[in-house]
């Protein structure tokens, strides 16, 4: 074996490289072994990938500030740079300490408890059925285009009260918002990204001001009247609509086209899913173990803090790989297995995060991957791959991973 890597660079881990988005885990294994905290340029933060320094990270809400620094940005340092939705330093519930953190998701911690996003289960469940029903007949059928973004773009729409026909025109302001501007991008591709945004606030800022004119009970409405009360100020309130559309439906069209992915290309574990449903739950948790959509979460280090004995001075970021921990060899076993029956109970991945700021929209995000696997399984008697594994295109961003493309048809005998 050869000297443990310095830096991410050693490895050829960049995080723009087509390979390394789509296969990222011989990457994770490596550095957990090797090099559990390690620098990378391109981030110029530090990445940590072992189970117990990310859990360390996560529950320190102290010593590791949730408050980014944009000079840290991934991606294009110099020229035009790519706006942002709401203003710089505008705080929200990603970006945020106690108390501004707090603060931000008591007011709309209820709408996300099981018991209220419950109600949404036969509305998801007849979405579902209306974008699979009738497709096993196909040549082929894109997961993606299909199921994955159309589901939970409709449900965050519909629950924060916007037309959810306007889903492909949301995916177009959502892809803008989320993926990072490469650093061999030209100020024209910056140009027409920062177009897309402006779009994309002036149709959120509308909405909102048509809330502060006639209030209503949807969640804009529920953000203005936190406004009127003096809970939130206008900033937050377009910065909180802006982060739930877009986390709302983001990572949830990656949950379930990855999980698809899964079973198309293990056939003994759809049949196992159809043979057993009463396993739907613990599958679930096993996807988002074995392949979350959420790669990464970063913090700032707010005082002198050691690693493996590297020393991460106060200022400096650390980039902690919710992926990597979730297949740790010495917390998992069999962690590259995909395992519906794992003997720990509960799964102690932490594909949402953890501590204060684990997912709010967790609740919701299982419900949808539950109700799009359950349609797929049974509209499908054993779906397949259309294409070869190796040609799934995947979206250009590293951190939020899944296909871009993912056609399934009946298995071919």
């Amino acid at each position: 074996m050869g000297a443990a890597p310095t830096s991410t660079e050693d490895i050829g881990l960049d995080m723009f490289d087509a390979e390394a988005i789509a296969r990222p885990h011989r990457f994770y294994a490596l550095l957990r072994e090797q090099a559990p905290v390690v620098w990378s340029e391109q981030a110029r933060s530090w990445i940590l990938t072992r189970y117990e320094d990310v859990k360390r990270v996560l529950r320190d809400h102290e010593t590791f500030s949730s408050v980014r620094s944009e000079e840290r940005r991934i991606g294009r340092k110099s020229g035009l740079l790519p706006e942002q939705v709401a203003p710089p330093g505008t705080p929200n519930m990603l970006g945020a300490d106690r108390p501004d953190h707090t603060r931000l998701r008591v007011v709309l911690r209820q709408d996300f408890i099981p018991s209220r996003i419950g109600r949404w289960q036969s509305r998801i469940e007849a979405v579902c059925d209306q974008t699979v029903r009738g497709v096993a007949g196909r040549d082929s059928y894109d997961v993606v285009k299909g199921v994955a973004e159309p589901l939970p773009v409709t449900v965050i729409a519909e629950l924060l009260g916007i037309p959810s026909e306007l889903g492909v025109q949301f995916k177009r302001w959502s892809d803008a918002a989320i993926e990072p501007v490469a650093p061999n991008a030209t100020d024209d591709d910056v140009r027409a990204r920062n177009a897309l945004i402006t779009e994309f606030r002036d149709y959120l800022t509308d909405r909102i001001e048509e809330r502060r004119v006639a209030p209503t009970e949807d969640l804009i409405g529920r953000l203005v009247a936190a406004e009127g009360e003096g809970e939130l100020n206008q900033a937050e309130v377009l910065s909180a609509v802006n982060l739930l559309l877009l986390a709302g439906n983001e990572t949830t069209t990656n949950l379930i086209s990855n999980a698809v992915l899964a079973l198309a290309t293990q056939p003994e574990k759809q049949a196992q899913l159809r043979e057993r449903p009463d396993l739907i739950d613990p599958a679930v948790e096993e996807f988002l173990r074995y392949d979350g959509s959420v790669q990464y979460t970063s913090r700032t280090v707010t005082k002198p803090v050691s690693f493996h004995g590297q020393t991460v001075a106060a200022g400096e970021a650390v980039i902690v790989v919710l992926a990597s921990a979730n297949r740790d060899p010495w917390v998992f076993e069999r962690p590259d297995e995909l395992d519906f029956e794992r003997p720990r109970s509960p799964n102690k991945h932490i594909g949402f995060g953890d501590w204060i700021h684990i997912c709010l929209g967790q609740f919701l995000a299982r419900i949808e991957t539950r109700a799009a696997l359950r349609a797929l399984l049974g509209e499908f008697d054993d779906f397949e791959l259309a294409i070869p594994e190796d040609d799934i295109p995947y979206r250009p961003n590293f951190n939020l991973r899944g296909p871009r493309y993912l056609p399934i048809r009946e298995r071919q005998v």
